[in-house]
């Protein structure tokens, strides 16, 4: 027994000492991944993810034993950096929506641009840059075995039956690692819909070549079951009974024109609040008052967050859940709001202080029956820049100039206004006005006391950004009603 173990000890330290790149490649990989987590979804030092990242970490290291010890080193720093890349690209995005990375927003790569601002400000931060100690630490070893003529003293061994023997380690690891999982851990895995409860089960590595096996499966499903969802999709509506075709709401503002106000970022709760007695959506709580207001409303939006809610909005669909609809599937023939709208004569428009490019916008419009787009710098003057692009008001302003004139030139039109200056970062707060300290009075002096409380946080500034989206819509509103009397 003793000398059996003996034997086995003696292979492992003959095994790690002639694969120390390999080693070295498998415990930094280790190392970034327990660090995601960390910075993350916090599960330190849970045994699942640790196995499931190491049966992937195997496979890799697995196909490195066909390339000869002096060529292993640019093999695992190509791998590295793969990980490593895919290591602060999930706590970036982690940190802005509490979600992880997908291969299927790999086209909204290009929204980045339009928002770099945000990135650098509110969502890069040095620790994400932490990941790129493994590249380093690799190249040190990789340079300590060159100067010791490592590579030529060891030798090369078979490397099929090295990559045999780690793919059935791996497999023996991959065994433990299921008979530890439950029916839901599996079920989020294959159904992807909740992304942080799969990395805190599964790792970062294991999830990501998941993900990247359901993108390409949801890609060949488009190519081969186009028809038979089709049919699926259209028989269902065939045989569905018309139903409620009628309310007390019917034909209220037939021959109307319309106006769509896209408030970007104005969560529900702000509507009511007050600070000091000052209320901090005055406009928005007149139009809750004397209009309609739907309280029992949720957000259906993906990852394509605005551009998600602009198309459930015009077409009454859900959107993706995997990617987004506006860059995946923007040219699909969808029946929409504004295309019922022109068979009755309405021109279509939108308007939006933003780059035309942002989100797909500028192509997803047509399929979606959009007659014009005007925004940014080929419909607008930059006078007034607040953020990510032309201020609300500005753009309000110079909106209603071209809505008249639209006026003029049709019978009827549809129009939406989707504002910007409410966009994360929220740090111009020097534009904003509207105060977050609370103020008091000394109960000896009776003098007024404002003591800080949001003033300078995020929440604080998001809050007055909100107060200066209200303040936008209501000059909107004053702007409309003087063309009006005109």
């Amino acid at each position: 027994m003793i000398k059996t173990l003996e034997k086995g000890l003696n292979k492992v330290k003959r095994y790690l000492k002639t694969n120390i790149l390999m080693t070295t490649f498998v415990i930094t990989s280790l190392i970034n991944g327990f660090l995601v987590r960390f910075f993350t979804v916090q599960n330190y030092f849970a045994i699942k993810p640790i196995l499931a990242d190491l049966v992937v970490l195997l496979i890799i290291t697995a196909f490195g034993y066909f390339i000869k010890p002096k060529h292993q080193y640019k093999y695992f720093l190509f791998w590295s950096i793969i990980l490593t890349a895919l290591c602060i690209i999930n706590t970036v995005y982690y940190g802005n929506y509490i979600s992880f990375a997908s291969f299927s927003l790999l086209k909204t790569a290009s929204e980045l641009g339009g928002y770099t601002d945000a990135v650098f400000e509110n969502i890069l931060e040095i620790k994400d840059f932490i990941f790129l100690w493994q590249i380093f630490a690799l190249t040190f070893v990789h340079l300590q075995l060159k100067r010791k003529n490592y590579y030529k003293k060891v030798k090369d061994e078979n490397g099929k039956i090295r990559f045999l023997n780690t793919c059935v380690v791996s497999l023996i690891t991959l065994g433990f690692f299921i008979s530890m999982l439950s029916s839901v851990d599996l079920s989020r895995l294959n159904k992807q819909w909740n992304r942080p409860s799969i990395v805190m089960e599964f790792g970062i590595y294991f999830y990501q070549v998941n993900d990247a096996f359901t993108s390409v499966k949801t890609k060949v499903n488009e190519m081969f079951g186009y028809d038979e969802a089709y049919k699926t999709f259209r028989e269902y509506y065939e045989n569905e009974k018309e139903s409620h075709t009628s309310n007390p709401y019917t034909d209220l503002f037939k021959g109307k024109n319309v106006i769509v106000i896209h408030g970007e970022s104005i969560q529900g709760f702000t509507m009511n609040l007050k600070f000091n007695g000052e209320e901090l959506t005055p406009n928005l709580n007149k139009m809750a008052r004397e209009g309609i207001y739907f309280t029992n409303y949720y957000a259906q939006e993906s990852v394509g967050n605005s551009s998600d809610s602009e198309f459930t909005s015009l077409t009454s669909l859900l959107p993706s859940s995997s990617g987004t609809v506006f860059m995946n599937y923007f040219d699909r023939d969808y029946e929409t709001i504004l295309k019922l709208l022109k068979e009755k004569e309405y021109y279509t428009f939108s308007m939006h202080g933003n780059n035309g490019s942002a989100w797909n916008r500028n192509m997803a419009y047509q399929y979606l029956g959009y007659d014009d787009f005007y925004y940014y710098t080929k419909d607008y003057e930059i006078d007034e820049k607040i953020g990510l692009g032309l201020s609300d008001k500005s753009f309000f302003r110079q909106s209603v100039e071209k809505i008249k004139e639209i006026n003029d030139e049709h019978k009827n039109f549809y129009g939406t206004l989707v504002m910007l200056t409410n966009h994360t970062p929220f740090s111009d707060t020097d534009s904003f006005e509207y105060s977050v300290d609370i103020k008091t009075k000394d109960e000896e002096t009776e003098e007024e006391v404002i003591t800080p409380w949001l003033e300078g946080t995020k929440v604080g500034n998001y809050l007055k950004s909100v107060n200066y989206a209200d303040s936008a819509i209501g000059y909107l509103f004053e702007l409309l009603e003087e063309e009006r009397k005109e």
